[in-house]
């Protein structure tokens, strides 16, 4: 068998797992920590995590409703983003396993495009984007990845 098929084939397996872990989204990428590059751009994301416990990230300890606070840096073509959740426990252990009510992730999409997946508290970077106007949407997510209705915009400005 030539090496580019094999490749090919296993490249459908991994990119139709990837395609189907959060229902019908465009792209997934696993992992943000690891600086992963999203093949149709060339965006890239990163999470710096905080140190100390819980920074950002308050678990549920009552029936409130979960809640997302962010801002943002522009700085050239990077953006850096901090947020916080309240009332919603990050976990990205518990990604793809059952629900824990007031425990899930967060997902990122840069101008309606889902870039990554986000299980822990820490400014993340977006880096080398276009000029223009750009829409960055952070949104809870279950751990089975089941939207909950909790997002925040910014509608951000790179020159």
């Amino acid at each position: 068998m030539k090496k580019t098929w094999v490749y090919g084939a296993a490249t459908l397996v991994v990119l139709g797992a990837l395609t189907t872990a959060c229902g019908s989204k465009d792209e997934v990428i696993p992992s943000v920590a690891t600086g992963t590059k999203d093949a149709g751009t060339a965006t890239t994301v990163q999470v710096k995590t905080e140190t100390g416990t819980g920074t950002g990230t308050k678990a549920a300890t009552t029936s409130a409703k979960p809640a997302i606070d962010a801002s943002y840096k522009v700085d050239g073509k990077n953006v850096t983003i901090t947020y916080q959740t309240s009332n919603f426990k990050l976990s990205e252990e518990d990604m793809n396993k059952a629900n824990v009510l007031g425990e899930g992730h967060l997902h990122l999409y840069v101008d309606g495009k889902q870039k990554a997946m986000i299980g822990k508290t820490g400014p993340l970077t977006l880096t080398n984007l276009t000029t223009g106007a750009h829409e960055i949407k952070l949104e809870l997510q279950q751990n089975d990845h089941k939207e909950i209705n909790v997002e925040k915009i910014l509608n951000i400005v790179v020159k």
